[in-house]
């Protein structure tokens, strides 16, 4: 079992719990885990791995996935994870190879894994250069979004299983069990708007704010608006000097111009609405925001005087000229060793006289618009305005645990400045609520425990706690927690990702051990007071303006505050909706269920292997239909003349399902030569690939090693097999990819031979598997 460090615990208690024989090694002892299973496996024996948030292996170029890849090599795997669908292809890629072989899969929904998958990641990566480069509207990349999400889904859908709540109780084996436990799933309420007013003053203010840095695109020339330009230097290039920086920037970094230019304009675009996110999160986290940008921006200035250059930094915080050069009044002396680092990774340099002087002109003019905005929402003496969301929210705080005492509370924020001002304030004030406060700063394991034994309802009853009332954290604790002492939610922040509130739900939420029959779910929205239509229309069109910038076009048609409020509770209920509603398969399964020890079912059961029947179906092209299974797989093939393609098992349920009354045809003339034709490549691997980049470079170095006398000839010849299986991790082709001859011996220390052989092994156990042919049917136009 390999699960993160902080839910090692917990599968240690369920281990204990449910008298199971199992290792637990968290994912940072990957190796210790190899180690162990070489120690104690025999070479005839299969072991089941169980890999919890699985989604953390998703880079298949590291040396941590290259370990666990060949401990699951030859394996049972099972990947726990709740995002199986939404990801790259290339990381969804990377979790299929630990327990499949590309060119020997045994999932039968596509005619090779491997080539699917390489044409979706490249079409994937069309699609991410299309979108960087504007080359497409929003709704062309969305729509090929969807289409590959949609591909993906069909190819690993025999893989996945899933159950929602509606799935429990809807099939008779999982609503009997949980019958018996005691045990009745729940689905939180929609969410609810909370609201809070503000000083007329400071409403003023913090409207004027968001007028100031929610857009420069405003028809006022006389205001001086936010310009976000320190992120955005290439926007700045002098007329003609495109292609000279073009040139240069190619030849000192490697980085393409037309690339940058799309990248600055998107970070420029998100510090803008950082800002905006900030302000509506909380004043503490605003004010902290405004300094770091400001220091940032300055910085910029002290690089652009003292070196002549514009530093460009992937973080949004540039660092202090003087981290890198030793400057005095006289000289300037760089600090060689450290700058190369920080290059390396992060920052590289673009020469002043690249760029136009009004660049300089606006960063300045960006200073002093933040340095004003600070001055005004924190005076000289950098001190809060009163906080009338926090005081709203402490006021709340106290009304709700008043009414139901047992009903512990978790507050979530996205920002850890957020968490620790509240946590802090609320300990500060004499609050007689208990509040712990959670980031992954907070990530120890005293902490973890202490939330553990306050919010688990799982633990005995003599083990919880009351140290704590309410929880306040970041979503470094959504994941793997149970927090299910607690019943309601706030949402301190906007709710902008309703993935992100169905998570934290899930905290709350859990199957096992439910102990309220209703979840309720509270969520700040942007404030709003004013009496008047005409006030209540200007703050309503800024704060729809301030919506827009954080969530998106969706928004745009919306003007009231009940509109606003609807299209929150809908996005949250749709996306709910995703994954409360029942699986494809759970009205067949719930059906055989209900059949079995039925004559209908005992005379399906009847039916010999190789039958085959015609039907009259009004909603299928012509063509014929073959399920067939080889050792414990299975597939589904349809052929419509000379075209031979895979059918997906839900698919092929809705081609096989029939009413009562339907009559049974016979297969006409043309069925055999389509039978015999798909038959003889029912169960085919076919690999149209050309050898291409490192696989190839790495298939070169194998080769040569067989030249070499000091590397024994049937490890070269194993590597060699298994590599053009295309069997081998990322990271162990761009290992030999790179690799001298002088270093030759070190190749079966990162291979080893026994890994090789395991490999072969499950690729000769692909190959072997026995072939049935089960049902055919041929489809006939109605």
């Amino acid at each position: 079992m390999i699960a993160p460090p902080h839910l090692v615990r917990q599968w240690q208690v369920y281990r204990d719990e449910f008298g199971v024989k199992a290792s637990i090694f968290s994912t940072g002892k990957i190796e210790s885990a190899l180690a162990h299973f070489k120690e104690i496996a025999r070479s005839d024996e299969q072991f089941l791995i169980i890999i919890d948030e699985a989604h953390r292996f998703r880079n298949e170029f590291t040396e941590d996935y290259s370990l666990l890849h060949e401990l699951c090599s030859n394996n049972k795997v099972i990947l726990l994870t709740a995002t199986p669908f939404n990801n790259r292809p290339s990381d969804i890629y990377s979790l299929l190879k630990l327990f499949q072989i590309p060119s020997k899969s045994t999932l039968k929904t596509v005619e090779n894994l491997g080539e699917a998958f390489r044409e979706l990641i490249h079409a994937y990566k069309k699609m991410e250069e299309a979108k960087r480069n504007y080359r497409l509207p929003e709704s062309e990349i969305k729509a090929e979004a969807k289409r590959i999400a949609a591909r993906i889904r069909s190819i690993i859908n025999p893989l996945v299983i899933r159950r929602s709540r509606i799935d429990l109780m809807e099939i008779p084996a999982y609503a009997k069990d949980l019958e018996h436990q005691g045990i009745k799933p729940v689905i939180p309420d929609d969410p609810k708007e909370l609201n809070y007013k503000l000083p007329d003053e400071q409403l003023k203010l913090y409207l004027r704010t968001l007028d100031l840095i929610s857009s420069d695109d405003k028809s006022d020339d006389a205001i001086v608006r936010f310009k976000s330009a320190r992120y955005k230097p290439i926007s700045y290039v002098k007329e003609g000097m495109v292609e000279e920086l073009t040139a240069y920037l190619e030849k000192t970094t490697g980085v393409k111009y037309s690339l940058l230019v799309g990248r600055q304009q998107n970070v420029s675009s998100f510090m803008r609405k950082l800002l905006v996110q900030r302000l509506e999160s909380s004043v503490f986290a605003f004010r902290e925001s405004l300094n770091s940008m400001i220091e940032s921006a300055e910085n910029l200035l002290v690089w652009a005087e003292k070196v002549g250059e514009i530093p460009v930094s992937k973080k949004r915080k540039l660092p202090a000229v003087e981290d890198f050069y030793d400057i005095t009044n006289d000289t300037i002396k760089e600090i060689y060793d450290s700058f190369k680092l920080y290059e390396q990774k992060n920052l590289f340099r673009v020469p002043l006289k690249f760029i136009r002087e009004d660049f300089i002109d606006d960063v300045k003019s960006d200073i002093n618009l933040l340095k004003k905005i600070r001055s005004e929402w924190f005076g000289k003496n950098d001190q809060f305005l009163i906080d009338s969301k926090l005081e709203e929210f402490s006021r709340l705080l106290r009304e709700h645990r008043t009414k139901d005492p047992k009903r512990k509370i978790i507050v979530f924020s996205a920002f850890a400045d957020t968490v620790n001002y509240l946590g802090r304030v609320l300990q500060e004030n004499g609050n007689p609520l208990k509040v712990m406060k959670f980031t992954s700063e907070d990530a120890t394991t005293a902490n973890r425990e202490k939330i553990r034994l306050n919010f688990d309802a799982g633990l005995p009853k003599e083990l919880q706690k009351d140290d704590f009332d309410i929880l306040i954290a970041t979503d470094a604790i959504s994941e793997g927690y149970n927090l299910n002492r607690a019943g309601e939610i706030f949402n301190y922040d906007i709710p902008y990702n309703p993935t992100r509130v169905i998570q934290r739900i899930g905290r709350i939420n859990r199957i096992n051990k439910n102990v309220f029959s209703h979840l309720y779910i509270f969520n700040f929205f942007p404030t709003e007071v004013g009496e008047a239509e005409t006030r209540t229309r200007e703050i309503s069109t800024l704060k729809m303006a301030m919506i827009h910038a954080i969530m998106g076009e969706d928004t745009k048609v919306l003007t009231s505050d009940e509109e606003v409020q609807s299209f929150f509770v809908e996005r949250f209920k749709k996306e709910l909706g995703k994954t409360e509603i029942a699986s494809w398969d759970t009205p067949y399964r719930k059906l055989l269920d209900q059949l079995k020890g039925t004559e209908v079912y005992n005379e399906a059961m009847s039916i010999p292997y190789r039958a085959r029947i015609a039907r009259c179906v009004e909603t299928t092209t012509p063509g014929i239909i073959v399920f067939g299974k080889k050792g414990n797989d299975f597939v589904f093939k349809m052929a419509r003349g000379e075209d031979i393609f895979m059918v997906t098992a839900e698919e092929a349920m809705k081609i096989f399902e029939a009413s009562k009354e339907e009559e049974p045809q016979a297969v006409t003339t043309s069925f055999d030569a389509m039978y015999q034709n798909l038959k003889s490549k029912l169960f085919a691997d076919e690999d149209r690939r050309g050898l291409e980049g490192r696989l190839k470079d790495a298939l070169g170095i194998i080769k040569l090693m067989r030249t070499s006398s000091q590397v024994d000839r049937a490890y070269v010849e194993d590597l060699l097999a298994v590599a053009k299986a295309d069997a081998l991790s990322g990271y162990e082709i761009s290992f030999l990819s790179r690799l001298r001859r002088s270093k030759i011996l070190e190749v079966s220390k990162v291979i080893p031979h026994t890994y090789l052989l395991r490999k072969l092994q499950t690729i000769a156990s692909v190959e072997a598997g026995e072939e049935s042919l089960i049902l055919t049917e041929q489809l006939l136009k109605a």
